[in-house]
């Protein structure tokens, strides 16, 4: 029998895929210096470099956690917090990546239809990085269910 869409987890390959396109999206926007206008960048220069050094490290570290939290398969209780663990942290560097952004939409004053898909895939990598997160309660019941009690 087959399961509704609604009910269905998330694949891998469409979770990479949001990381990949967030990842693309803010390649593009450091590349060409946020869209912003000539004299806006002059003038920010040291603030643009800044922010885009900030911006690639994100994107760095958001992989990384992500990649440790799908390494972890919880046996354990405490295996199952370091995996959640791993999952909050890259929930936090997606606000992160979501904050400089909106620092930088404000200081270049650049239109915020430019960011449209960038800031839709930020979206988009937190809500799943939230189910990835809420479908882990089925391990958590599965271990707590297995092991002995005092």
């Amino acid at each position: 029998m087959s399961v509704p869409k609604t009910k269905r987890s998330q694949s891998k390959v469409e979770f990479e895929m949001i990381y990949f396109q967030l990842a693309d999206g803010i390649d593009n926007l450091v590349e060409h210096e946020f869209f912003a206008e000539g004299v806006l960048v002059e003038k920010n220069r040291k603030f643009i470099d800044i922010r885009s050094e900030s911006l690639e490290r994100f994107t760095d570290d958001l992989l990384y956690y992500i990649k440790i939290a799908n390494s972890i398969y919880p046996k354990c209780m405490e295996e199952l917090v370091e995996r959640r663990l791993a999952m909050d942290k890259a929930i936090g560097v997606c606000y992160a990546i979501l904050t400089t952004l909106q620092r930088i939409l404000q200081r270049l004053r650049v239109p915020g239809y430019k960011y449209a898909l960038d800031l839709k895939n930020i979206d988009r990598m937190i809500n799943s990085l939230k189910s990835w997160r809420k479908s882990d309660n089925r391990i958590e019941s599965a271990i707590k269910k297995n092991t002995p009690g005092p």
